[in-house]
Formats: structure tokens, C-alpha cells, sequence
């Protein structure tokens, strides 16, 4: 067992759960917003909404933005986020978001004040996961948590996004999701009292979950760090309100060899994800092309301190680190997105064939039989 797979697992399901119900709080989404819990930041909601044709830096950037509900093989109703793609045909999505759904999954962009400017459905077997997912239990943070749903028909009225082909560790980044929302400073979860509405807020990529994983494995006994479990890249951010104490991931990499910078955030504009925003997208600005381009997918959550002491701080001992151990998103908390930059040959082999590079095989089966840890499937209980 993988200790450091586990944690983030469990840390992943926590976040992905805060919808509307009180068993919601399971899972922690990735949402994306300033307004701290779907977006998470410190202000209300309402603040933080974003709509149909909203400019950032000149651009309608979350036109694009996908609101996805379904029905999950357990009957239970969920809600996920997901990213248009250049061309129209498909979205991008975590894998987690669309392993056991059952009959169509809607999709809608431009869902404002509970109503879409464009719907569209998924079938059943239109949803095509990334060929190293296994589940989040024993998939966690290895950079393979995605999914690509083919949509009923193409969206041409929307410009769907190009995605980024760098490495983007230490850039800001623009998030979106139609998960729930809050406030950093609550003392209890996001909810989905603005349900209507999606939510943006801002980031920075701090280091990449290999990274942080082998650090900590250098300082925690039996963390279990192994490199062939990493299948691509896995971003991870911290919540941070500019104080040393909530900067989680720069207080451990203090401790763990400054393997890593983190620095104290980016004031009223930071935010995290939370439940329902798995599967959003994560936007870095291309100055060159004038455009947002999808650099990441939201995909799991993890409290800096919690009351089971399972919390990042808590394995090297920090104190202090979450301002609200009671709320999944809010001040020193952490989340991890799925880099695209890595996977590109992958998305191509499903959205054009025609043009894309096959993995090698060995690829493919890199993972079989490694059984990593146990943890709840994250998804949000809408």
C-alpha cells in the first residue's frame, strides 16, 4: 500500500463530496473560484459568478466551461464539470466523473441562474477513459484521472479550448466548475446555495504531486513513494490568504528538503475547488496567442489539518495549517489537477485519430497489478 496514494486519495474524496446533502461532504470536486470553496475565496458567491460571453483578459474564456449531470451506477444523482474541446465534439473531463455513469449524462454550457445556452448528452458507452485509470482508490494522483465524452452532437455556436503543451509548475491559472461554493473563512463546507451558477477563481501550480510525494517520502516513514506509479503529471496548489501559517505546501517543503517554492497566494482572486468541480478546467494565459488555453483537470482536494489527523500537516507534524479544519476548501488547503501537456498523444488518438502519435503499449499496461490504496470514488452527490 502506498501511503502517500492513499492520503491523497482519501483527500481527493473529501473534496470532491461538498454538495448539496450532508453525506455530500465526502467527496471534494475541483472548483475553481475566488470565492473559496467553489471557488474558494473570501467573499460571497455571488461575487465570483462567471456568465455567457464574461470577458478575462479580453476573452470569453468560460464559454466553454461544461456543466455535467448524471446518474452513477449506484443510483445516485451527480454533478461534474468538464472543458469543450477545439472542434466541438467532445469535453474533457476527469476520469472519475465518468467511469459508472448510467444512461445519458447531460451537458450544458452556459448554465446561468439554473438555465443553459447549450445542452447536449452523452450515451452511455460515449465516454472514453484514460487507458491507465482504475478508479480513484488505486489512481489517485498518477496523472490519469481523465475522460473524454463524445457529445450527441457537435457545439458550434461556442469556441471550444486548445490545450497547453508545457509543463506550466509555477504559473497562475484561471478555474472554472459548476461545483459548490463558500467562503475560506466558514466554518463549515461549500454547499449548493448558488448552485445556479458556475464560479471562477485563480491559482498558481505550485509542484507537481511526484515531486511532493518524494519529498515526503524522504521524511515520513513508510510513505511508499515509487516512480513507476506517476502515468503523467498531476498539479497541486495550496489555498493561501498571504500568511506564512496557511501556505501549506511552502510550510512543507521546508520541511522536506525545499524540493519546491510556494509563496503566500494571490490575495482577493485566490481560490480552490471543491465538490462538483471535478473534471473543470484549469486555464493558463497565452500571451503570444491571445488565449486561454486548458492546461489541467480538476481532480481531488485535501485538507492541510484535519480533527483525524490525516491532513497534509499532519504527517510532518506542522500545526496551523487549515483555517478551518471543519471546511474542505478553505485557507491551507490543497488540490490536484491532471496536467494535459503529457497526455496530448492520448486526446488526439480519441479526437483525431487521423493526425495522432500512438503511445508505446507498454504505456498502457504500466499499471496493471499495482494495487495502491483504498479510498472513496470522489464525485458529488448534487
Amino acid at each position: 500500500m502506498k501511503s502517500s496514494i492513499r492520503l491523497v486519495a482519501v483527500a481527493a474524496a473529501l473534496c470532491l463530496v461538498q454538495a448539496a446533502q450532508a453525506d455530500a461532504s465526502k467527496y471534494v470536486s475541483a472548483d475553481t473560484g475566488p470565492l473559496t470553496p467553489t471557488t474558494g475565496n473570501t467573499s460571497s458567491p455571488s461575487n465570483w459568478r462567471f456568465a455567457p460571453g464574461q470577458l478575462f483578459n479580453g476573452v470569453a474564456a468560460l464559454d466553454g466551461v461544461a456543466r455535467l449531470s448524471f446518474t452513477a451506477a449506484d443510483g445516485g444523482q451527480y454533478a461534474c464539470s468538464g472543458s469543450l474541446l477545439a472542434g466541438g465534439a467532445y469535453v474533457l473531463t476527469a476520469g472519475h466523473c465518468a467511469d459508472d455513469f448510467v444512461g445519458n449524462m447531460s451537458v450544458s454550457f452556459g448554465f446561468y441562474n439554473g438555465v443553459a445556452a447549450v445542452t447536449r448528452t452523452v450515451a452511455q458507452g460515449g465516454a472514453t477513459l484514460h487507458p491507465l485509470w482504475q478508479g480513484f482508490s488505486n489512481s489517485a494522483d498518477a496523472g490519469s484521472d481523465l475522460a473524454i465524452l463524445k457529445l450527441s452532437a457537435p457545439v458550434t455556436t461556442i469556441a471550444g479550448y486548445k490545450l497547453s503543451t508545457t509543463n506550466d509548475v509555477g504559473k497562475d491559472y484561471l478555474m472554472a466548475g459548476y461545483g459548490t461554493s463558500g467562503t475560506a473563512t466558514s466554518s463549515t463546507s461549500p454547499n449548493w446555495s448558488d448552485g445556479g451558477y458556475g464560479h471562477y477563481g485563480y491559482n498558481t501550480f505550485d509542484v507537481t504531486s511526484k515531486t511532493f510525494n518524494k519529498a515526503m517520502d524522504s521524511v515520513v516513514a513508510g510513505w511508499g513513494y515509487n516512480a513507476a506509479y506517476y502515468t503523467g503529471t498531476t498539479y497541486m496548489s495550496d489555498f493561501d490568504n498571504g500568511t506564512a501559517n496557511n501556505n501549506t505546501l511552502g510550510r512543507i517543503a521546508g520541511v522536506s528538503g525545499n524540493a519546491w517554492t510556494s509563496g503566500t497566494g494571490l490575495g482577493a482572486n485566490e481560490a480552490l475547488i471543491a465538490g462538483g468541480d471535478s473534471g473543470g478546467g484549469d486555464f493558463v494565459w497565452d500571451a503570444a496567442s491571445g488565449q486561454w488555453l486548458l492546461s489541467a483537470v480538476h481532480s481531488w482536494g485535501w485538507q492541510g489539518n484535519d480533527a483525524s489527523g490525516q491532513g497534509a500537516c499532519d504527517f510532518v507534524h506542522l500545526t496551523n495549517c487549515d483555517a478551518m479544519i471543519n471546511n474542505s476548501s478553505s485557507y491551507g488547503d490543497l488540490s490536484g489537477s491532471t496536467a494535459v501537456f503529457d497526455q496530448l498523444a492520448w486526446i488526439n488518438s480519441v479526437v483525431n485519430p487521423a493526425v495522432a502519435v500512438p503511445e508505446p503499449e507498454t504505456s498502457v499496461l504500466m499499471l496493471a497489478g499495482l494495487g495502491l490504496v483504498a479510498g472513496a470514488a470522489r464525485r458529488r452527490r448534487a
